[in-house]
């Protein structure tokens, strides 16, 4: 697995903007990277990207999911002086990203604005004083400051519904010693092993045929996911995804990649997360098992929708999800390798 490739992947797409049911960067990003290879590549009625490399063997066919889409905003009231109020698309809350410039993802035209809360020196009078007297930050007290009037909304194509996203220069990846840290985290790091899958796998043909999905609107119920595990033929289902580093799970942000047993959507597969556990004892940098809540992945939700028969989380460690999250590079690194070895190895045709 080339680590280098694989950061310069994550990286560009952390850029990228890719809110739920307008993930158009990703897919551009993700579509030119398959193609490069040769790969058979579909974009099918849900928004999924899809890669099919043919195996070597006669074991049974597995999808392997990474979303494109990231947790972000849509408009659900312009006002009359410009102001536009927004709701949450996924688990954005508004105290993870605090007032910040975002843009407005207009039809015609993309528009600057500022997520506000108003002015601090105030009275109770003020939506700000909520706040300051202790009261929880939340979506109905923000609004997002354009300086423009309805009329030159409405000609850029900014209306009810348009989508809204942090600012591309807060999404720039930062490093810190041996970690990378931003916005999005999740999961693009994910579609990177994805991508860096899809070059070992040129090189060292899988066992049996394998579907690469890059899939959409997961942040919102990982509709894409169901889709493709319902159509593809395949029983078995690996996501990629972040998983959150707690001291509740007692979870460790280094380099062991983090097999989930369960999450609030269901279990997972037993005697796939064993052969991954064995593996990375193999391989040198060994797991984390964990039981997580307020989590789903594009692999228990298609079980629990009945698309998958069989649903494995391969996950890399991660702090402040939904935030400004930071991962260990090995841990990602690790993780490709662990999915790569798997993909491969003969005693997985069965």
């Amino acid at each position: 697995m080339d680590s280098v490739t694989l950061l310069n992947d994550v990286e560009a797409l952390m850029l990228a903007h890719a809110p739920p049911g307008g993930e158009g960067e990703v897919t551009d990003y993700v579509h030119n990277s398959f193609s490069k290879l040769n790969l058979d590549v579909t974009i099918d009625a849900a928004g999924n990207t899809v890669a099919a490399i043919p195996g070597g063997g006669s074991g049974d066919p597995v999808a392997v999911t990474a979303h494109k889409d990231e947790i972000a905003m849509m408009i659900r009231r312009v006002e009359s002086d410009g102001r536009l109020r927004v709701r949450p698309l996924g688990g954005l809350h508004p105290w993870a990203i605090g007032e910040t410039p975002v843009e407005i993802l207009g039809a015609r035209d993309t528009v600057p604005g500022v997520l506000s809360i108003g002015s601090k020196h105030v009275s109770s009078d003020s939506p700000a004083a909520r706040v300051k007297s202790g009261k929880p930050l939340d979506w109905e007290l923000m609004w997002i400051e354009t300086k423009l009037s309805t009329e030159a909304l409405s000609r850029a194509g900014v209306r009810v519904g348009t989508r809204v996203v942090l600012d591309r220069d807060r999404k720039k990846a930062k490093r810190i010693g041996e970690f990378v840290c931003g916005y999005n985290l999740d999961c693009r790091a994910g579609i990177a092993i994805l991508l860096g899958t899809a070059r070992a796998l040129q090189e060292t043909p899988p066992c049996r045929d394998v579907y690469l999905v890059v899939s959409s609107e997961e942040e919102v119920g990982a509709f894409g996911a169901i889709h493709a595990a319902g159509r593809l033929p395949v029983d078995e289902v690996i996501a990629l995804d972040i998983a959150p580093v707690a001291e509740e799970y007692q979870m460790i942000n280094n380099g062991s990649p983090v097999l989930l047993h369960a999450d609030s959507q269901g279990l997972y597969h037993q005697p796939t997360l064993e052969k991954l556990h064995d593996r990375a004892e193999q391989l040198g940098f060994g797991s984390q098992a964990a039981v997580v809540t307020s989590y789903g992945s594009d692999a228990s939700i298609a079980k629990k929708a009945g698309g998958a028969g069989r649903a494995v989380c391969l996950a890399y460690p991660g702090e402040n999800t939904h935030g400004y999250e930071i991962c260990s590079i090995e841990g990602i690194v690790n993780t490709a390798r662990l999915l790569e070895s798997y993909l491969t190895d003969p005693l997985e045709e069965k």
